[in-house]
């Protein structure tokens, strides 16, 4: 019997594409706030129609093929993505750490690619993961390309999300940060996954900023006297495609510029 409730069903669908392990109808009961006969019929219909599957035949489940075929779709609109993935390979070849590549989206950074490298000790967040601006090198390494207005209001945005952690960092702070992103040209930062790992990050864009990106590699784990040597070989990687963009020699289509970023709402990966 399918849910004749759309909303009950969409709820289902994001608690499966965001959940990291296979989710039960008790499970996803507690997460929704509905009787688990309505979510056993909610997952019932995402599985007929293949947006939910079962795990070895048992009563839990994870996205199918269908909701996958969502997410790559949505990856496509940027084509930011395929010029970059030749490089995210080269990066992961050479330090054998997981690269990624992030995009900006409202006041967000929002993964959209990723290599996996052999060196990683944990798993990577998953494509899709949303981060907010003040969090992280990739999203650091965005924020500082902003104009002043826009920065304050990513950094406002944050923390009407994230009180707490901004009293602690600081508004002038994360301005100080950002200030030294642009002077070096990269952002070097704790990684929020690899315990004492850093993550690394260079800023990408078209000549008219309608296109913000970040290429990161994550969870470094080397020695300080290793690291400018690391940075570097990370810069000459990606130094070409930041090129071709910064010289137009790329048609890159502007996404969701028509929507005020005030009203992109994300749900976010937390913090490790």
């Amino acid at each position: 019997m399918a849910v004749k409730s759309s909303r009950v069903i969409f709820e289902a669908l994001r608690e499966i594409a965001q959940a990291s392990a296979p989710l039960s109808a008790a499970e996803l009961a507690r997460k929704v706030m509905v009787p688990v006969t309505t979510a056993a019929r909610a997952l019932n219909t995402l599985e007929a129609v293949g947006y939910a599957v079962r795990v070895n035949g048992s009563a839990k489940f994870v996205l199918g093929k269908s909701g996958q075929r969502l997410a790559y779709a949505f990856m496509a609109q940027f084509p930011i993505r395929d010029l970059a993935l030749p490089y995210l390979q080269q990066l992961t070849l050479l330090s054998g750490h997981s690269s990624s590549l992030f995009i900006r989206l409202g006041w967000y950074a929002v993964r959209i690619a990723l290599i996996t490298g052999t060196s990683s000790i944990v798993n990577v967040a998953p494509i899709g993961e949303a981060r907010s601006l003040t969090a992280s090198a990739p999203s650091l390494s965005m924020l500082a390309q902003l104009s002043e207005a826009e920065m304050t209001r990513a950094i406002e945005h944050a923390g009407e999300k994230n009180s707490a952690s901004l009293r602690e960092t600081g508004f002038a702070q994360l301005r100080e940060t950002c200030e030294r992103i642009r002077v070096q040209g990269y952002a070097y930062q704790v990684s929020p996954l690899e315990s004492g790992g850093h993550d690394l990050a260079f800023a990408l864009s078209d000549p008219a900023r309608s296109m913000l990106a970040a290429v990161a590699l994550e969870g470094l784990i080397i020695r300080a006297a290793d690291s400018r040597q690391q940075i570097d070989q990370a810069r000459d990687v990606v130094a070409p495609l930041q090129k071709l963009l910064a010289q137009g020699s790329a048609e890159l289509t502007a996404h969701y510029d028509h929507i005020n970023p005030d009203e992109i709402q994300l749900e976010q990966w937390p913090a490790g």
